[in-house]
């Protein structure tokens, strides 16, 4: 995508249009098929599994009752708005490790040209190799630079900030991984500020030129909020993906920001778990933009967020599973939307999720687990809601004996818990993949408190942000740091720039890459022939 197309598609950020948006005449598609004609299609983002296909689409216009054909077979959609552009298809019964020739269409008239989708291969299946591009952070609404309250060396242009995210994704696309995986913070429109004076987007005068107030005492479908909704995501996901990951599989599960506010807690304002508006909020652009995770035979169908009646059959929302035959498990877990506030019980995820992780990391039936987080382990920026006590102090540093105001003891018990079930499965290496920090960072976690893991440490990883680019140290004046109750062996000092990372599996060997750039640094246009700053 040149910089010319790239404008003329986002022209809508000024129009105030309450559709869909998206109104180029060109979809961004993948990094080596710009001939692939997206048609009426605005956005598709898959997922599979090893015998089923779930798939998010968009339209540019009402589409009447679209269906997808998958092979032979013909799906109907499952309409995820109110006024027909946002389908789901939900194909079953599928074969493992097969790839499918899948086109969309209204009646007998193709919507956009076909395309190849992949299923996964089976959980028995003897895998040689798996490839994953992992990274969080990609939101932003590329206007919201005009208002968010930064130094003015640090704002970068809006039609930089935008097609770095474009270009970002189609660098990692361009090494062909096997599958996506999104770690939180899809989006940001926070509706609150941070209780201290900084005003929430929808009290500041400047964000509601682009986006209007919701209605909290609405419903989100259905109401006016579906199109204010609209506004305020289109920019942050349609347009960075459109239809680049039409073939490659993708994971998505939300952090604090997708829930539409940041982790605050003071004596005016705590923000998690969510209030009823915030979770509608969170499931409906879930519902609407990105696939929710697919079964899986070993993760229990009643988790919280599980088979929820507007969901497909089986669905989870904020605990899932990316199985590669027995080469790789992944464990995707929401730290946010079931967070509670009982002090020393308290709990980041439910028990039963707990059990569930518990359960897959000691298993044998598969030859690599990662665990894969929302909010990190092995790091603190000093914020409310961690894992961890760390407070940063008058000092400027941050410290575990200061007391960090609404913070939960048991939050740091469940994260012992966790850690010691990984130390514990030695018969294979424990890694840990998260997102949150906006940084990049590697480590090893070598004693957690007073417990030795020395001859089994927990391998830990940043993968890098996308797209925001407001770093912790920005606001704090200090960068994230391992926390004090931890003893940890770092690769090299966290680094607060955007990217992505490349993880290569085999059966004995893993593998991460991790790509760097920074706008007020780098060309836009080195973008496609970024090179790893470092390989772990």
């Amino acid at each position: 995508m040149n910089r010319k197309d790239f404008l003329k598609k986002s022209i809508y950020l000024g129009a105030g249009l309450s559709f869909i948006g998206c109104l180029s005449d060109k979809t961004q598609t993948g990094p080596t098929e710009s001939s692939w004609n997206d048609g009426e299609v605005a956005h598709i983002l898959p997922t599979v599994n090893h015998n089923r296909m779930l798939v998010s689409t968009s339209f540019k216009r009402v589409v009447n009752r679209p269906s997808l054909k998958v092979g032979s077979k013909v799906i109907a959609g499952q309409m995820r708005d109110t006024k027909g552009y946002f389908w789901a298809f939900d194909c079953t019964e599928l074969a493992p490790t097969t790839a499918y020739l899948l086109q969309l269409f209204e009646g007998q008239t193709a919507l956009c040209d076909a395309w190849e989708l992949k299923t996964f291969p089976a959980p028995n299946a003897n895998v040689a190799q798996l490839k994953l591009m992992v990274y969080t952070c990609a939101g932003g609404h590329p206007e919201s630079i005009k208002f968010y309250p930064l130094p003015e060396d640090k704002k970068e242009p809006a039609a930089s900030y935008a097609e770095r995210r474009v270009n970002l994704l189609n660098r990692g696309l361009s090494f062909q991984p096997d599958a996506l995986i999104i770690i939180g913070d899809h989006l940001y429109w926070d509706l609150s500020g941070n209780g201290k004076g900084r005003k929430g987007f929808m009290d500041n005068p400047k964000a509601l030129e682009i986006v209007p107030a919701f209605d909290p005492n609405q419903a989100v479908l259905g109401t006016k909020n579906e199109d204010i909704l609209k506004k305020a995501v289109n920019p942050q996901i349609i347009d960075l993906y459109g239809t680049a990951c039409r073939s490659t599989p993708v994971f998505f599960f939300n952090d604090d920001h997708d829930y539409f506010e940041n982790d605050e807690a003071n004596d005016a304002l705590i923000t998690f778990p969510p209030k009823p508006f915030q979770l509608e909020l969170g499931r409906t652009v879930q519902r609407m933009y990105t696939p929710e995770f697919l079964p899986d035979e070993n993760r229990p169908l009643d988790l919280p967020g599980s088979s929820a009646p507007d969901r497909v059959a089986g669905a989870s929302e904020a605990f899932g599973t990316l199985r590669f035959g027995n080469l790789a498990e992944l464990l995707m877990y929401d730290c946010r939307r079931f967070l509670n506030l009982d002090g020393g019980n308290a709990q980041f995820i439910p028990e039963a999720a707990e059990n569930w992780l518990h359960s897959r990391t000691a298993s044998k039936d598969v030859k690599h687990t990662f665990h894969v987080p929302s909010t990190p382990f092995g790091w603190s920026a000093g914020k409310w809601g961690e894992w961890y006590p760390d407070f940063l102090g008058k000092d400027g540093q941050l410290h575990d004996d200061l007391n960090k105001p609404y913070w939960q003891k048991g939050w740091k018990s469940q994260h012992d818990r966790i850690l010691q079930n990984m130390y514990q499965a030695k018969h294979k290496k424990p890694y840990m993949l998260s997102g949150d920090l906006h940084a990049f960072a590697s480590g090893r976690i070598h004693r957690n408190g007073t417990t030795d893991f020395s001859d089994n440490p927990i391998n830990c990883y940043l993968t890098g942000p996308l797209g925001n680019n407001v770093f912790p140290s920005t606001f704090r004046k200090v960068k994230a740091s391992n926390p004090q109750s931890i003893g940890m062996e770092e690769d090299f000092e966290n680094i607060e720039e955007n990217g992505f990372s490349i993880i290569d599996i085999d059966s004995r060997n893993v593998s991460v890459k991790m790509f760097k750039f920074l706008w007020s640094r780098d060309d836009l246009k080195d973008i496609e022939n970024l090179v790893p700053f470092t390989t772990v």
